[in-house]
């Protein structure tokens, strides 16, 4: 279901539904509004469940101030009304209580998404703000202020953030990268510290024509949308990146930036043959994932995605150490660390995956794992930010303990992990 294709008022409901669900926020905590082309507001209420919410819950706002609905109106009306009477690009916004924002905003930091291009893309700079009452017209004017200065990502000290865009489908998308974004500076300070990126590197994106190349694929399809679907439960995946790709005759099935995992359906994927692609919807790993899979003829899918965890050890510039249990080993082989500058280069990293070494991690900007199958390459990505996840565990108590080479051998002379 795209969100974008419901009525204002439902897509605050869903909107609130993948949030709470999510576990962005609290029961009790957050709230989700947009405004329609007449200036009305729907907004969540206050003080109602938010794992419970109907459509009857949402409340609707006019512009003369006057309340539709059963409840009243979020308590924190009055900044969202504040934004979308300065801001008119902002059509939607949210603002909830995620853990590791949370954490931010206690500390009175606003977190630096210059770490990676997944978050500096999504976020732009993130400002900070002050505290004041929840719900007063200080603290709506004080968040005003800071979109009204052009930041769209806005920490609120002692509370939470509040993001704002043009609709409510990049509205979520940018709190849920928010998210993540917290979530992996602190697993990087973790594991010895953050590195930022000086200078981006542009990402090599070839416009591709478009045109009638559609063919019987329709199943692959299915388990392609399925995956990301599963992905971005498992957190592996979120609205707007992680990309995943299968071989198809001699085309290419992937998904577009621009699609929700749990938007997507059959439909939504895109298909690339012979320098062509049937629908106008971009993919800014494409060029690097064709390359993948011109250097290794048994890949058949290729996943590129940005998990917390493991994004913790491509910030930190750290090497993951996959000699955690035989199953991990087994799984990801020893885990390419490849350096940022390799950007500019995508056959330097093509040359890096093969059989026998399936996953990289590029310090700054993403995971990547191939397969012979989707499930292999699901696979090893799930396994490795489940790793990734055991060791950041583990360093709160002491080192890991990895396997020696004696077992590794062992390992690799019983089974063939490709």
């Amino acid at each position: 279901m795209d969100i974008r294709r419901l009525s204002v008022k439902e897509q605050v409901l869903e909107a609130m539904r993948r949030v709470y669900s999510n576990a962005l926020t609290t029961t009790s905590g957050g709230n989700i509004s947009a405004i329609d082309e007449q200036g009305h507001i729907f907004i969540t209420p206050s003080g109602i469940d938010k794992g419970t919410l109907t459509i009857d819950d949402i409340v609707e706002v006019l512009p003369d101030g006057t309340r539709i609905g059963r409840h009243a109106p979020s308590m924190e009306l009055p900044f969202h009304s504040n934004i979308y009477r300065e801001c008119k690009d902002v059509k939607a916004i949210v603002h909830a209580h995620a853990p590791a924002a949370v954490a931010y905003a206690c500390m009175g930091i606003a977190p630096d998404s210059g770490c990676a291009r997944v978050y500096a893309d999504a976020l732009g700079k993130i400002a900070g703000s002050k505290y004041a009452l929840p719900g007063s017209l200080r603290l709506g004017d004080i968040v005003k202020q800071q979109f009204v200065l052009g930041n769209r990502c806005v920490m609120m000290d002692n509370h939470g953030a509040t993001v704002g865009a043009r609709d409510m489908r990049d509205a979520l998308a940018m709190y849920e990268t928010l998210d993540y974004l917290c979530r992996t500076l602190f697993h990087a300070k973790n594991l010895g510290g953050v590195n930022m990126i000086d200078e981006p590197i542009p990402l090599k994106t070839t416009a591709y024509p478009v045109a009638d190349i559609s063919a019987d694929d329709r199943e692959k399809r299915e388990e392609i949308a399925a995956f990301l679907r599963r992905a971005h439960r498992g957190q592996l995946a979120g609205c707007g990146w992680g990309t995943l790709a299968v071989r198809d005759g001699e085309g290419v099935l992937f998904n577009a930036d621009c699609d929700s995992p749990d938007d997507l359906s059959a439909d939504d994927i895109v298909r690339y043959q012979r320098g062509k692609v049937s629908k106008a919807k971009q993919c800014r790993y494409l060029d690097l994932i064709l390359e993948i899979l011109r250097g290794e003829p048994q890949a058949n899918a290729v996943f590129v995605s940005m998990p917390a965890a493991v994004m913790g050890f491509a910030v930190a510039n750290k090497r993951f150490n996959a000699r955690l249990i035989p199953e991990s080993y087994l799984m990801l082989k020893d885990v390419a660390r490849v350096p940022y500058s390799a950007m500019a280069d995508y056959k330097s990293i093509a040359e890096v995956l093969t059989t026998s070494s399936p996953v990289a991690i590029i310090d700054n900007e993403c995971i990547i794992t191939i397969g012979k199958n989707v499930t292999k390459a699901f696979d090893r990505l799930e396994v490795a930010d489940y790793s990734a996840r055991s060791v950041i565990m583990a360093k709160a108590v002491s080192d890991i303990k990895p396997i020696n080479d004696e077992e590794v051998k062992e390992i690799n002379d019983t089974f063939n992990g490709w």
